[in-house]
């Protein structure tokens, strides 16, 4: 990323700052934006400086525990009042806007087997910064310099809180809605035999056979664990939250669901949702998060079926490629996402505890898009980072309490069927203590468009 930052990207920086702290046109008269000219003439002004340089990572200047990805200097000082001006040392704004619009993420051809953004190759990774939302590290510094540089003229900034205390949004993904079928059968033969590598013993896979033949012989009164739609509903409401459920439609062999958005008992299953206030929206499919055409007709599909249009997406295995995933969402009418995470870490792939719009870098504009950043998935916790349930509990609160210094959002995804005790022991009882932690911390549950309503209107 070489060059200034063009007026588009900086305004963009700025629109989210405005989340944390009212930006008006006249505390925004103040800024003057320095690309290395003289100052000497300047008086009563908000001087940020600009780098023209690209990301160098022997010269990332850390600063108060912050590293900052475009110093302009040696000096550890962020800004400091010199005569009647506000100086900013490095350039902040371009620390944000990389991070925040994904920028590592463009034209990288760095991916894993999935298509996906590695973490091992991530700045996040390589400047240690996952776990802590930086972006909102440096608009808390952004608010405190102006705050101090106009109070001592009389002028009151106003800053913003988005919760009260800090936002949850619980939601689940919905691959599978039966657990005992014939492809599950098949798998556990592949997986006896070696063909397929398997996380069980021979004993576990055998008792796994075993009750997946007893069951498919059943013409009635068959188990499901897969469809446990109430049970995670009555764990919810012990807690007094909602939560949204993202479903997947059938499409390519293997890669997506096996049921219809049509099925009877999938729509009785839309309805019994809505009528508990939670939120329906799409999962989209493998095939989708860079084909226009295919996420459209399976959001259409959807939206034929359920009792509401949806209007939030999450793509499948979080497959995203950046710009291209976003400018698909936008066009197609859907009004958030909740995929950017990474699927090998908790924490902040975009280092922000708050929803924030993407960058189309080509067109040098804002994409009209909000992105719910997903802060903990149940796979990246017990199969990724192979935590024990000891260990898993300590990494979630510490990230709550970092989102909560900024009154963020906390997202959680739990998928439907993640309650495998042969595989993860304990689990089951982990989640139902999980949701009782995060309870007693006091957030505002939150739907996915309820906090987009809340961004609109702060």
């Amino acid at each position: 990323m070489e060059g200034f930052l063009s007026k588009n990207q900086i305004d963009y920086v700025f629109f989210h700052l405005n989340l944390t702290m009212e930006l008006d046109d006249s505390l925004k008269s103040y800024f003057y934006f320095n690309k290395k000219e003289s100052l000497d003439n300047l008086a009563n002004k908000i001087i940020f400086n600009l780098s023209p340089s690209r990301i160098d990572n022997n010269s990332i200047n850390i600063v108060n525990e912050i590293p900052v990805l475009f110093p302009i200097s040696e000096t550890k000082k962020y800004y400091s009042i010199e005569g009647d001006n506000l100086v900013f040392h490095h350039d902040i704004l371009k620390s944000c806007f990389y991070l925040l619009s994904g920028y590592q993420e463009y034209n990288s051809s760095d991916k894993d087997s999935f298509g996906r953004l590695p973490y091992e190759n991530s700045i996040q990774k390589r400047l240690g910064i996952t776990l802590i939302p930086v972006v909102n590290y440096y608009f808390n510094i952004i608010a405190e310099g102006i705050t101090s540089f106009l109070s001592q003229k009389g002028i009151e900034v106003k800053r913003k809180n988005l919760f009260r205390n800090f936002g949850f949004f619980l939601t689940h993904d919905i691959d599978n809605v039966d657990y005992y079928t014939f492809n599950r059968f098949l798998y556990k033969i592949k997986e006896l035999t070696g063909f397929t590598k398997s996380y069980y013993s021979f004993k576990v896979n055998i008792n796994h056979l075993t009750k997946t033949f007893l069951e498919l012989l059943k013409f009635s009164k068959k188990q499901n664990p897969a469809w446990n739609f109430s049970y995670l509903r009555n764990l919810e409401k012990q807690n007094d939250f909602r939560s949204a459920f993202y479903f997947l439609e059938k499409d390519s062999k293997n890669n997506d669901s096996k049921y219809s958005f049509s099925e009877a008992r999938i729509k009785e299953l839309f309805r019994y949702l809505r009528k508990e206030n939670c939120e329906i929206g799409l999962h989209g499919t493998v095939g989708s998060f860079f084909n226009e055409k295919k996420l459209n007709q399976t959001l259409i599909n959807l939206n034929k079926n359920t009792p509401e249009k949806a209007t939030g997406i999450r793509q499948h295995r979080l497959l995203y490629k950046l710009p291209q995933t976003a400018l698909i969402h936008e066009k197609v009418g859907l009004k958030y996402d909740t995929t950017l995470c990474f699927a090998e870490h908790e924490g902040f792939r975009n280092s922000f505890c708050f929803p924030f719009k993407l960058y189309d870098f080509e067109n040098d504009r804002m994409i009209d898009l909000w992105e719910i950043p997903l802060n903990v998935m149940d796979v990246t916790l017990f199969h990724y980072r192979k935590f024990t349930t000891q260990d898993a509990m300590p990494a979630i609160v510490k990230i709550i309490n970092e989102i909560k210094k900024f009154n963020g959002v906390f997202t959680l995804l739990w998928h439907n069927d993640f309650f495998d005790e042969d595989r993860y022991p304990g689990v089951t009882d982990f989640y139902k203590t999980l949701l009782k932690i995060i309870k007693n911390e006091d957030p505002e549950n939150v739907l996915g468009i309820e906090i987009i309503d809340k961004c609109l209107e702060n």
